[in-house]
């Protein structure tokens, strides 16, 4: 049976680096960390990635004094994994959505060349066009238009919107659908492995 250590003993350890706190960490906060990824679409190897990311951030905040806890180091731990989940799974979505649209309100960040599109743009082209098509008609459309940059006025009458604020209240709810259908496509996680490490920073 592996010895308890509270909080503190913990803290304390891994202020030191303490091989003996770091594997009871492991041992306790791990299996939650791998629970949460596999319901979030994750894999065995990314909670590994994720629980050794989230120790290095977890150590660098316990650097700083005084470090104060306002609820169990496990929770305190779990919630800075699952933030950096969230991060890297919006960093993916956002990855391939550029290459058709902007994420933001604001002006897209994508910039269309005027030479021959490059293999990674047709990749993310495709991530794009396969996700959108497997929408509902009405949000396919509407995205279809925003990326066109028409302007909301002329979506409402085209789709035969009552005003523009419904128009924006529909392309929230249909880029949230089309972001979680494009973050649980495995060929995302493909295109990660070999684009990501280049291009997301």
């Amino acid at each position: 049976m592996m010895f308890q250590y509270s909080d503190e003993d913990l803290i304390a350890g891994l202020r030191q680096r303490n091989s003996s706190y770091i594997d009871f960490l492991y041992q306790e906060f791990f299996p939650i960390v791998r629970h949460h990824l596999l319901h979030n679409s994750g894999t065995h190897q990314d909670g590994e990635d994720l629980f050794h990311d989230g120790l290095i951030v977890l150590y660098n905040r316990i650097q700083t004094e005084p470090f104060k806890l306002e609820c169990s180091l496990k929770t305190y731990f779990t919630a800075i994994c699952k933030n950096l989940w969230l991060q890297r799974l919006e960093r993916r979505y956002k990855l391939i959505y550029h290459a058709e649209c902007e994420v933001q309100e604001e002006p897209a960040e994508y910039v269309t060349e005027d030479h021959d599109p490059t293999e990674q743009n047709l990749e993310q082209q495709r991530l794009f066009h396969k996700n959108l098509m497997q929408l509902p008609v009405e949000c396919r459309r509407l995205l279809q238009l925003y990326c066109l940059k028409i302007p909301y006025r002329e979506i409402a009458k085209l789709l035969k919107y009552k005003d523009e604020v419904y128009v924006k209240t529909r392309k929230y709810s249909c880029k949230k659908m089309l972001r979680k259908k494009i973050i649980k496509d495995p060929e995302c996680d493909q295109f990660i492995k070999h684009h990501g490490s280049r291009n997301v920073r």
